[in-house]
């Protein structure tokens, strides 16, 4: 059995914190200052590329979380929910 890797736990992640918050890839962009080729390279639904902390801290804070809170997502595979700061 084939194992996801973390880099693919936090693209799925990201990708339904977006849908879930009716927001784009692109608005995405915007709001990290990620171009947008990154980001399309990152959530990738297949292949996704790595994720440097700093890009998941910053996309994390957009979509009303925190890292931490973003990884623990990812490794169990559940929705994030925004964090009070």
């Amino acid at each position: 059995m084939a194992t996801i890797g973390m880099s693919e736990k936090a693209a799925t992640v990201v990708r339904k914190a977006l849908d879930e918050q009716n927001r784009t890839q692109e608005w995405l962009s915007a709001e990290t200052g990620i171009p947008m080729r990154t980001l399309a390279r990152r959530l990738h639904k297949t292949n996704p590329s790595g994720f440097p902390l700093d890009e998941l801290n910053v996309i994390a804070i957009a979509l009303g979380s925190d890292l931490v809170s973003l990884l623990i997502a990812a490794r169990e595979a559940k929705p994030v929910l925004a964090v009070a700061v």
